[in-house]
């Protein structure tokens, strides 16, 4: 858990603090991707209704690629900005970037912001590069590195009939 002590936040200028989050610190166990060398960099400054937390996350996930199935590395380098506020407000709800913690709470978690922001920064199409070749549908090679003597001409017997079409004639 990432939790910032209320008493440690500094009045005038802000506070700054630092985490070295692993998996379990983040709460991302049930993503299915392991996150390593994560560090957090927090300011938080005073706002008119509460806290704003500005700061840089950075670290890697281990993802699996949807064409390959290779394991890679996948680098992130997030910016953080959240308003923390200790007041539920109707306008505040469905909102992103807001932290709504209990008055008398001596502790703000942002675990969730944190995790958050990492899952939403993954792609929907996850590839270990941009021209990944895949596997081949035939007998499995990665294409990436091997090549394989499997014939792709296998057509759709539906569309059998249109190699008998001859786009060469000219006048018809």
């Amino acid at each position: 858990m990432i939790k910032i002590p209320i008493d440690q936040i500094g009045k005038a200028q802000g506070s700054e603090f630092h985490f070295h989050g692993s998996q379990s610190d983040l709460d991302l166990q049930g993503t299915g991707f392991p996150v390593n060398d994560t560090n957090i960099g927090l300011r938080l400054l005073e706002a008119e209704d509460g806290y704003y937390l500005a700061g840089r996350l950075t670290g890697t996930a281990v993802l699996q690629c949807h064409r390959c199935l290779s394991e890679f590395d996948y680098p992130f380098d997030l910016e953080l900005g959240a308003l923390i506020t200790f007041e539920r407000r109707k306008e505040f709800e469905g909102e992103g970037g807001i932290i709504v913690v209990s008055p008398q709470s001596d502790e703000i978690d942002i675990t969730k912001y944190i995790s958050d922001t990492i899952v939403l920064d993954i792609p929907y199409k996850i590839l270990c590069k941009e021209d990944c070749r895949g596997l081949c549908s035939s007998c499995g090679t990665n294409l990436n590195y091997d090549t394989c003597d499997c014939t792709q001409d296998t057509i759709d017997p539906r569309w059998e009939k249109l190699k008998e079409l001859n786009f060469d004639q000219e006048g018809e």
